[in-house]
């Protein structure tokens, strides 16, 4: 009797392990017939990132207006957009860390310099931008929104006061957006709801060092430094 219990026992312990593991085996087969399954990034559908980086030193003034080179803090280096859960996150990275004091003490006096992302949404609505920069940069962008970080030295004319902001325009005019400065890095924020949930979004970076305030900037006092890229557009999703 003990003998027969002893092997049901057995065979009882022999089954259960051998369901285990055959459980166990399904359950691996299940994972990696999802892995195949799934597209690459499906782990955070959420988080999709574009950038796209230019050459340190580039930067120049398209004609003698200054009595100085071009503020390394507005000489691109890098820019990228990123959108995870409904936020955009936006970075320019520079050519060396960024002083709270943001006025390079020209002469003329600048009114205000920037960095900022256009974004064009939707071409059939854009506003078209025709930027005088250095040659090979210069011409004509179509944009829905610029968003970045601007520093005034002096009234720019748009009720924001003096020193960085961080900032976004578009149809609605121009609003504050949060501005974190990290080093050599503007950061900037905002909801995809505010550009209008965009699927796609043609952009570039430029970065400007102007004389006039904003709403008396002209082909000549809209001077742009820098480009990234270089020339047209890059793309979100990449």
């Amino acid at each position: 009797m003990d003998n027969k219990f002893d092997e049901l026992t057995k065979s009882l312990t022999e089954s259960a392990t051998r369901g285990a593991a055959l459980r166990k085996f399904i359950r691996a087969g299940m994972v990696l017939a999802l892995s195949f399954a799934l597209p690459i990034g499906a782990a955070n559908p959420t988080s999709v990132t574009s950038s796209v980086s230019d050459a340190a030193g580039d930067a120049v003034f398209p004609y003698e207006l200054y009595d100085g080179p071009v503020p390394p803090w507005i000489d691109i280096v890098k820019a990228s957009i990123t959108l995870t859960r409904g936020v955009f996150h936006f970075e320019i990275q520079v050519n060396s860390d960024i002083p709270a004091n943001g006025d390079p003490g020209f002469n003329p006096p600048v009114n205000h310099l920037a960095s900022a992302f256009g974004l064009q949404t939707d071409r059939k609505t854009a506003t078209q931008f025709n930027f005088f920069g250095q040659q090979g940069q210069q011409g004509n962008y179509y944009f829905n929104f610029l968003v970045g970080a601007i520093y005034f030295a002096q009234d720019g004319g748009v009720g924001l006061g003096l020193g960085w902001h961080g900032f976004l325009q578009g149809p609605n005019g121009i609003t504050e957006i949060p501005l974190v400065i990290r080093g050599d890095t503007y950061i900037f924020e905002t909801s995809a709801s505010s550009l209008g949930n965009p699927a796609s979004i043609n952009w570039a970076v430029g970065t400007e060092c102007d004389p006039v305030p904003i709403p008396a900037e002209s082909k000549r006092t809209a001077i742009l430094v820098d480009f990234a890229p270089d020339q047209g557009y890059a793309s979100w999703p990449p």
